[in-house]
């Protein structure tokens, strides 16, 4: 999960909570002065910067160990729009599971 490594926040840590941490850091890290320091801190924001891009990231790039029927439980059986609280829920398992 090293897009929230980079940003240093925790999975299930909510929008603003994401977007303060990542102006913190392009603060630290200016695009004028760091280029590649930012372009890092930038992919790993556009990466999880909303509810659904934080499911798809979940679910296809990390290393977290769950099973194919939680997440059936969590994408096949829910609408195609990710909300507040279901990604509130998908944190629970996943909290429960490492």
């Amino acid at each position: 999960m090293l897009a929230y490594k980079i940003l240093d926040i925790a999975v299930c840590d909510d929008d603003q909570i994401i977007r303060q941490a990542y102006l913190k850091k392009i603060e630290s890290y200016p695009p004028e002065k760091e280029p590649e320091r930012y372009q890092t801190i930038y992919k790993a924001y556009e990466k999880i910067k909303t509810h659904q891009k934080r499911l798809e990231y979940f679910l296809f790039e990390n290393d977290a160990d769950i099973s194919f029927d939680e997440y059936e439980r969590m994408i096949f059986k829910v609408d195609k729009t990710i909300t507040g609280e279901k990604w509130n829920q998908i944190c629970q398992i996943y909290q429960n599971h490492k």
